[in-house]
């Protein structure tokens, strides 16, 4: 009697440590383990800190271990081409641009599996999702829009399941920016000067899709707009125009325009400077200033670094000069746009108060700039490696992970190279890479 006692305790014990977690198969776990070691959450990989880095040639995402600095034998299979990552605003999802078959891949980060494909019959450099990741706009520029007409349009998609809605036609549509409301949308072109106003909450009688309008600005305020940013309220649009640089006609700005009555759109200000550059913009909302990038000029041409660099730089560089400003949208003023790394910039990260700068086409020096906005100062890493394509902090261990050439590195903050004892060689060619906690 007593051994049958114990063996029903003992048998009891068991099934309670099954039942915690324990050290059991993580499958049977009903619970989240927010620990280290395994995650239910995670049911491929088990890895609490992790990179994903998007590879060109094999059309996967490859896994970094972040604690290790170690590229892991993970991968996840996308589209093809897949390019530059984007995370959803929860950060919940990850979406892949796949430029090789026109489609958008949402990985789920917490299940490590791709949710839905999204085809979009085109190529898209911009595209946008709501808070609650039921809604998404891809600006198409070359999508289909029947005999004789002028390709292009905005695809409405669902970021979960891929569902498509029906398109918005807008020929030669290139960029998009959504309110913080999630009712309108602000989409540019690459032929005309104008802001294009689409209200997601009314639908035309005549096209049955959402209204498209034209912001009714003064001739000539924008010069080849790229990108915009919103205020918290939706009441005001920061519109960024590349300028000269991407083809305009006049110097590149920063208009800010108060669109409360968009049919009565007013320039409130704007800000120009003979260095500024307007190709990508960061905007933090909390301290409320806005940090634009890019350059003066167009020439990819290589070059010298710096205009005057000893010994032989001794004529005009004609490289594209990068400069790198910060506007404080409370107070209105601009600073002193501080000259950064050449070529065609392609991504601003803030790393705790310092802005890592990634461009293309840099000529003779390294495509990676760091900003000090406080200081004022800039300093271009020492080693040209490539094309500067994906920066991402690994939050934890601090260090800094790029993709220059289409080789991942490792720097920490102040940007010196770290190295790896393990292997963290790309086989293919990599993209982007993006932290995902």
């Amino acid at each position: 009697m007593k051994q049958a006692t114990m063996f029903i305790a003992l048998l009891l014990g068991a099934l309670l440590l099954v039942g915690c977690g324990g050290n059991g198969n993580t499958t049977s776990q009903s619970t989240y383990n927010n620990g280290s070691g395994d995650q239910p959450y995670k049911p491929i990989t088990h890895l609490s800190h992790r990179s994903l880095v998007s590879n060109l040639y094999t059309g996967q995402l490859e896994v970094m271990e972040t604690t290790k600095d170690k590229l892991t034998a993970y991968t996840f299979t996308v589209g093809r081409q897949p390019t530059y990552m984007q995370s959803s605003p929860d950060g919940w999802l990850t979406f892949i641009n796949n430029s090789g078959s026109n489609t958008i891949s949402s990985f789920d980060n917490y299940q490590e599996t791709v949710k839905a494909t999204i085809e979009l019959s085109g190529w898209t450099e911009s595209f946008v999702t709501s808070q609650n990741n039921k809604l998404g706009y891809a600006a198409v520029y070359n999508y289909s829009n029947g005999t004789y007409r002028t390709p292009g349009a905005i695809l409405p998609f669902n970021p979960t399941d891929g569902s498509l809605n029906t398109q918005i036609p807008f020929p030669n549509v290139r960029y998009l920016a959504m309110d913080s409301a999630e009712k309108h949308l602000l989409a540019f072109t690459d032929v005309d000067d104008n802001a294009h106003w689409v209200d997601l909450t009314t639908i035309d009688p005549l096209t049955l899709v959402q209204t498209v309008s034209v912001l009714p600005l003064p001739a000539g305020t924008l010069s080849r707009p790229v990108a915009a940013f919103f205020s918290s309220d939706s009441t005001k649009a920061y519109i960024l125009s590349c300028g000269v640089e991407c083809g305009g006609t006049s110097a590149a700005s920063v208009t800010e325009i108060d669109v409360t009555i968009p049919t009565a759109a007013t320039v409130v200000r704007q800000w120009t400077a003979p260095t500024l550059g307007a190709r990508r913009g960061l905007i933090d909302l909390t301290a409320n200033k806005l940090y634009v990038a890019g350059s003066v000029t167009t020439s990819t041409s290589n070059d010298c670094p710096y205009t005057g660099a000893a010994p032989a730089c001794t004529g005009v560089n004609n490289v594209q000069d990068g400069f790198f400003t910060v506007i404080d949208l409370t107070t209105g003023i601009a600073g002193t746009p501080i000259r950064i790394g050449n070529g065609v910039k392609r991504w601003i990260r803030n790393i705790n108060g310092n802005f890592w700068v990634s461009s293309t086409n840099c000529g003779v020096q390294s495509c990676i700039s760091l900003v000090n906005p406080t200081a004022g100062t800039a300093k271009v890493l020492t080693t040209a490696k490539g094309d500067g394509t994906g920066i991402s902090l690994s939050a934890n261990s601090g260090k800094v992970y790029t993709i220059e050439g289409g080789e991942l590195y490792i720097y920490d903050q102040k940007g010196n190279t770290i190295k790896s004892e393990f292997d963290t060689d790309v086989k293919g060619q990599a993209s982007d890479v993006l932290y995902i906690n």
